[in-house]
């Protein structure tokens, strides 16, 4: 599955997890720490979904997205991973409410994700 493939899969399969009102793609100039905001009832949550090759994801990316969380006053935050994260990283996500959906995670939403269901903006 090619990059674009997998990230649309991403989008579909988080975006059928939460049943969203609305996926917003924000800009790279913008919310540095957030590739996403996915808005349902008024609340926002961000999500951090661009290292698809890195065979760990450090902290360094999560204090990022933590740092775009408070700064859009969004009630939370969400970081696809393909690769492990490091322990440091998995301590600061718990610590800070970061929801994390690692490849086995992600396999199982995208199994249970059908396509012509996904909300559309």
């Amino acid at each position: 599955m090619g990059a674009v493939a997998l990230a649309l899969a991403v989008v579909l399969a988080v975006a059928a997890w939460v049943q969203l009102n609305q996926v917003e793609r924000l800009k790279a100039s913008g919310k540095a720490g957030a590739d996403l905001a996915l808005r349902k009832a008024g609340a926002t949550t961000l999500v951090h979904a661009r290292r698809w090759k890195a065979a760990s994801l450090g902290v360094e990316p999560l204090r990022e997205l933590k740092a775009a969380i408070d700064q859009a006053e969004a009630r939370d935050g969400l970081v696809v991973a393909l690769g492990d994260l490091t322990p440091q990283a998995v301590r600061f996500a718990s610590a800070n409410g970061i929801r994390v959906i690692a490849l086995p995670e992600l396999a199982q939403l995208l199994r249970h994700t059908r396509l012509d269901a996904a909300p559309r903006g």
